[in-house]
């Protein structure tokens, strides 16, 4: 399934495989604009509908948490599969990128009080 995202204030929902191609770049690109020029305390990545995810897909995450952070932003995902948590807790990355069950704990988190 290709990679689809609808950016929303502070939310990204994203469907199909988050995987290495043109879309990937896109949507790093498109995500950095909306990091840089939006306002809040952050940015939510809604994985619900993501099929698939490859190592290009997740260094494209951690590159957003990065970019995050450089702008004084936090950054966080919803609803990872259980597939793409437990490829988080193989690559030691769940600690860093903090993930949630439902979009009211994320919101929380971003607004300091989770």
């Amino acid at each position: 399934m290709a990679l689809d995202f609808v950016l929303e204030p502070g939310i990204v929902r994203v469907s199909g495989n988050l995987t290495l191609g043109p879309r990937l770049l896109e949507f790093g690109r498109r995500v950095a604009e909306q990091m840089s020029s939006g306002t809040g305390p952050g940015i939510i990545v809604d994985l619900t509908q993501v099929q698939d995810i490859d190592s290009a897909g997740l260094g494209e995450i951690v590159i957003l948490y990065t970019t995050a952070g450089q702008h004084g932003r936090r950054l966080c995902l919803v609803k990872p599969s259980p597939r793409i948590v437990k490829l988080l807790e193989m690559t030691r990355l769940s600690g860093m990128l903090p993930h949630f069950a439902d979009e009211s704990a994320a919101v929380e988190w971003l607004n300091g009080r989770g």
